[in-house]
């Protein structure tokens, strides 16, 4: 997933203190644990066309700023399956 960054790509920082993100639309989707990594990144970006998603393993290694623009989007290498519930941060 390299390549060049865009202005998009940066991070939003939430609120001093919170986890909570302003901003219209959808925050998390419980109902995609266990679906298509690529089925569930399709559904989130249509909900929510503000934020952007990361496809990332489980068991990867990530940054651990929260971002009001961002999902991380936990999946299964094994299954290709998401692994837990996806929301913003």
């Amino acid at each position: 997933m390299g390549g060049w960054q865009t202005q998009s790509d940066f991070c939003s920082p939430c609120s001093t203190g919170s986890v909570k993100c302003p901003g219209p639309g959808k925050s998390e989707w419980p109902e995609l644990l266990g679906a298509k990594v690529m089925d569930a990144k399709a559904t989130i970006e249509r909900e929510n066309p503000s934020v952007i998603v990361h496809p990332i393993a489980c068991d990867a290694i990530r940054v651990l700023d929260c971002c009001c623009n961002r999902i991380w989007l936990n999946y299964s290498e094994e299954f290709g399956t998401v692994c837990t519930v996806p929301k913003i941060g």
